[in-house]
């Protein structure tokens, strides 16, 4: 009798009703934890996929980088639009080079990367010069591209509609010659009618705000006849929205207070 009661009970137990919708919170339950493995398995590649693409970027830069510095250190890599920016320290120096340089480098098609320049820091109007564009630059400096262009404008010396200038205060080869002050106010005065009316002419965006004097292409020559001294300068005119563009400007200086000025063999 004792083994027909313990049988009962067994039974009793396989037996009990079921919870009313039991079966449909259970796979309930069951989609939910699907749904959230799922979640966390694109979580997981989302984290990795970025990881694994940065570690390939560390390499690359460092690859560049020890061209120039055999043991360099590459961190805080960014890239964009073809172009990084990261910065490379030197261990074994002392001073700005072993707590880091700012450093760009261009993306190649297969990956590898080449060194542009390094410096403790880069404006606008550098990156520009190194064929980064402004909506780029935005990118590699967690900046907004209203920002950069505010950056811009200070850096070559824009302000309130008038024309900066930036570079004609340094040295011009051959035989590092300068611009005295008092030529240089009346270069920058002609320059700035001329672009003015370049300007009025313009879209927005499109118009001028400075001008950039490189040290490529400058010269100077004397004519011994009529003692009349030309100066040449290679110049880049900025636009608002980071257009470059190259154009070539003299300035003569001769006896009687002789003065002509030029932009692209055109007199201003």
């Amino acid at each position: 009798m004792q083994w027909g009661r313990n049988l009962l009970n067994s039974n009793q137990i396989y037996n009990e009703p079921r919870t009313p919708g039991g079966y449909e919170k259970t796979r309930q339950i069951k989609l939910l934890l699907l749904v959230i493995g799922v979640v966390l398995a694109i979580v997981v590649v989302m984290a990795v996929v970025p990881y694994s693409q940065q570690s390939k970027d560390i390499k690359s830069a460092t690859t560049a980088a020890r061209k120039q510095i055999p043991n360099a250190q590459v961190t805080n890599i960014k890239v964009a639009g073809g172009f990084a920016l990261a910065v490379v320290r030197d261990p074994s120096a002392t001073g700005q080079a072993n707590a880091g340089n700012r450093t760009v480098f261009r993306v190649n098609k297969d990956g590898s990367m080449t060194q542009l320049a390094s410096g403790s820091s880069f404006g606008p109007l550098d990156l520009l010069e190194l064929g980064i564009p402004l909506e780029t630059q935005a990118e590699l400096t967690g900046s907004s591209s209203s920002q950069v262009k505010q950056n811009l404008a200070y850096q070559c010396g824009y302000n309130n509609g008038a024309i900066g200038f930036d570079g004609f205060d340094g040295s011009f080869s051959p035989g590092d010659w300068q611009i005295d002050s008092a030529t240089l106010t009346s270069l920058e005065q002609k320059l700035t009618s001329a672009i003015s009316n370049l300007n009025g002419s313009q879209k927005s965006g499109a118009a001028v705000i400075c001008v950039n004097a490189t040290r490529n292409n400058s010269n100077t020559t004397t004519d011994r006849t009529t003692y009349i001294s030309t100066f040449t300068l290679q110049v880049q005119f900025i636009t608002t929205d980071g257009t470059l563009t190259t154009h070539t400007v003299t300035f003569a200086i001769g006896p009687n207070y002789y003065r002509k000025y030029t932009l692209d063999g055109q007199t201003i």
